[in-house]
């Protein structure tokens, strides 16, 4: 029987490759954008807070020149005394002057001499209000001593947030990364213990991983590789058992072949030199001549079938047209009234032995004739074939009751046979042909497509 042939393997569009380096790109780039992402952070923290403090400062710095440049000026252009007042010993006013403040905020500053007479002179200076200045001033040093320590506590909180991240990320990647070689040291486990109980002997074992990428499609082709071994081996051993029916067919057609022509002459002769006037005796004989004759050319057969598995020619494979060969047995007077010829597939070249391959078919349609016949329906032929990638399977479809599951296992072993009159060798010779074109014969599991109705034997071919 053929290998099955396992469903083609679809290949993932992400390599195992593509994995790993997009998962080592991403191990390596996320730690580098997030720092990226925390400088830019703090940059931006920096700038925004520096530019608000150097906003701040220079505020109260150009409010605080604005101020003493008023002063100056005032100071300047007046003398900046708006009161004058004596008063005497009982603090009784004696004399008093005075004028207008200036325009603006401001705040009469008084000041008080004594005068050698016993009073007392007092002068009230006119001097902007600086309040609200110093309170702006003030609240600028206390910024400023804010981002002083700011600046002091930011790098550091910032650094172990940055390593934090840092950290995490490797983290991260060494148990991806562990888990990333579990997940292949298993399979290739896997692998490695199919490998070991084929090794022992365990030649059904099989390995199965899923998935679609390389590792899975070497395990496709790993159990296609077993199956192909499996299948070569089952060659193998079947022309191995077919060599030593060859070597008893040649000895049991020598052995057979020597003593029947004497037997055949002695009783020919027996029955011919007969004189006697007994008829009941001489009927008798002649019944029993034409017995030996029968069983004779029936030998006769039998080791002309011999001699045929035993000197089987070697294969001489060459290209030939595969339509050449069908057209071969559609001009055979056995077979041309039965054979219909589908040609649905293109024209192909297989590489073969043409006399041999020739002999194959004419096995397969002899074979197909005879089952139509037993079954007492149209003995006709149906031949048709598929091309596939390396080879070409050529179909032969019959009308008879077909093959059951127990025939199809014991079908092609010598001198088994489903026919009362078959020497069971055809099929055999068949198969043996096949394997030496390194192709195979089987018969299929499922009947025959309509119109045919009964068994359906594949020829597999390789291509030239």
């Amino acid at each position: 029987m053929s290998p099955s042939r396992a469903a083609p393997f679809r290949r993932s569009p992400f390599s195992l490759q593509l994995k790993v380096v997009i998962g080592l790109v991403l191990a390596l780039v996320t730690p580098l954008l997030l720092s990226a992402t925390l400088i830019q952070s703090i940059s931006k923290h920096a700038a925004d807070y520096g530019a608000l403090v150097a906003a701040n400062r220079k505020a109260a710095i150009a409010r605080a020149i604005d101020v003493y440049r008023e002063l100056l000026d005032t100071l300047e252009r007046e003398s900046g005394v708006v009161e004058l007042e004596v008063v005497d010993a009982a603090s009784h006013p004696v004399a008093r002057a005075e004028r207008p403040l200036p325009a603006g905020a401001w705040h009469v500053y008084h000041v008080e001499q004594a005068l050698p007479s016993g009073g007392t002179l007092r002068f009230g200076f006119a001097v902007p209000d600086v309040q609200n200045d110093y309170l702006e001033l003030k609240r600028a040093l206390d910024e400023t001593r804010s981002a002083e320590q700011t600046h002091a506590a930011l790098p550091e909180g910032y650094q172990l947030t940055f390593l934090a991240i840092v950290g995490g990320v490797v983290l991260l990647t060494i148990v991806l990364g562990i888990l990333a070689a579990r997940v292949v040291t298993r399979r290739v486990s896997a692998l490695i213990a199919t490998t070991r109980a084929v090794s022992a002997g365990t030649l059904d074992a099989r390995v199965a991983l899923p998935g679609r990428d390389e590792m899975a499609e070497l395990a496709v082709a790993f159990n296609t590789m077993l199956d192909d071994l499996s299948a070569k081996r089952d060659q193998i051993e079947y022309l191995q058992r077919i060599g030593a029916w060859q070597d008893v067919a040649r000895k049991l057609a020598h052995e057979i072949k020597n003593p029947l022509t004497p037997i055949q002459l002695a009783v020919q002769q027996t029955v011919s030199s007969y004189k006697g006037d007994d008829p009941r005796f001489k009927k008798q004989l002649a019944d029993t001549g034409e017995i030996v004759e029968e069983e004779i050319a029936g030998l006769r057969r039998l080791v002309d079938t011999f001699r045929t598995l035993g000197q089987l020619p070697k294969v001489e494979a060459a290209p030939i047209a595969l339509d050449e060969v069908v057209d071969d047995l559609r001009r055979d007077p056995q077979f041309a009234p039965h054979l219909v010829i589908a040609r649905d597939a293109p024209p192909v070249t297989v590489k073969a032995d043409r006399l041999l391959l020739k002999r194959v078919l004419a096995n397969l349609c002899e074979n197909a004739i005879h089952a139509g016949q037993e079954a007492g329906a149209t003995p006709q032929v149906r031949i048709s074939w598929a091309l596939f990638e390396r080879a070409v399977e050529l179909y032969v479809d019959d009308h008879g009751k077909g093959v059951s599951a127990d025939a199809r296992e014991r079908i092609f072993e010598p001198y088994v046979t489903t026919k009362p009159t078959g020497t069971g060798l055809g099929l055999a010779i068949s198969k043996k042909i096949a394997l030496e074109h390194d192709g195979d014969l089987t018969v299929s599991p499922e009947p025959a497509p309509a119109p045919a109705t009964g068994a359906r034997f594949v020829l597999r071919l390789p291509l030239a």
